[in-house]
């Protein structure tokens, strides 16, 4: 019911997002270039490496969240597997106790 106000609310966010990078790449168009310990990068502007930067780091946690997230559905699957065991074995002694009391009352 209220998907269409979470798509709306996620569309205004993201357009505010997508107008602040806007205004900051037209703020800000000098070129710099980066200088690490074994490689220096081309220049572009700083908006571009903000926002290479701000892709990577999204990427970097996207892979770590899915990490998680496989070793959140392995352990899933694994209790699915424990729970569906009991359950037959729950059911066998039902089944059982059921008999024993059907032969107790028959004799």
């Amino acid at each position: 019911m209220l998907k269409w106000l979470y798509r709306i609310i996620g569309a205004v966010i993201l357009f505010t997002l997508l107008v602040i990078g806007v205004f900051f790449a037209v703020r800000n168009p000098q070129l710099i270039s980066l200088d690490f310990v074994i490689w220096q990068s081309p220049e572009f502007s700083i908006a571009l490496h903000v926002i290479l930067a701000f892709a990577v780091g999204v990427m970097l946690a996207l892979v770590a969240s899915s990490a998680i997230m496989i070793r959140a559905e392995r352990s899933v699957r694994v209790l699915k597997k424990r729970l569906a065991k009991n359950q037959a074995e729950l059911d066998s002694i039902r089944q059982n106790s059921i008999a024993k009391e059907l032969d107790a009352s028959q004799e």
